[in-house]
């Protein structure tokens, strides 16, 4: 496998990580996962990491939420990666109803030591799909 490929798998192995640390409510996987510089832009708002841990922890009272993400694009250059991924996610409320949404993703890694850190996030959230009845 070529270096660059190599490194781009483990770009996208970081953010199926990461997502998961976020399914499971550890939120010390979730804030390794980050740089020290992180932003994340969602719909209209702006967090830094302190203000989306702040956002996330109180999240695990009321559900979870499951991603599945698919249809990467990665790049990689040096010490930096970026990707743009589908995330067909699902919210998981603890009463067990679960609620589909979909999204489109972009996040900027850079590399410290070995490990791969999201260091900018991108998601907006796409409009629900209807299906056809073909009636």
């Amino acid at each position: 496998m070529h270096i660059l490929e190599s490194d781009a798998r483990a770009a996208e192995a970081a953010l199926m990580d990461w997502h998961r640390a976020l399914e499971a409510h550890d939120w010390d996987a979730v804030d390794a996962g980050l740089t020290a510089e992180f932003v994340k832009i969602e719909h209209d708002r702006i967090f830094d990491k302190a203000a989306l841990l702040a956002l996330l922890t109180p999240s695990a009272a009321l559900g979870r939420q499951r991603a599945f993400l698919h249809g990467f694009r990665t790049q990689v250059q040096g010490d930096v990666a970026w990707t743009t991924v589908r995330n067909d996610a699902v919210w998981i409320a603890n009463d067990g109803k679960e609620t589909a949404y979909g999204f489109l993703e972009t996040a900027v890694f850079k590399r410290e030591g070995d490990a791969w850190r999201i260091d900018r996030y991108h998601a907006t959230r796409l409009a629900a799909q209807t299906k056809a009845t073909g009636a």
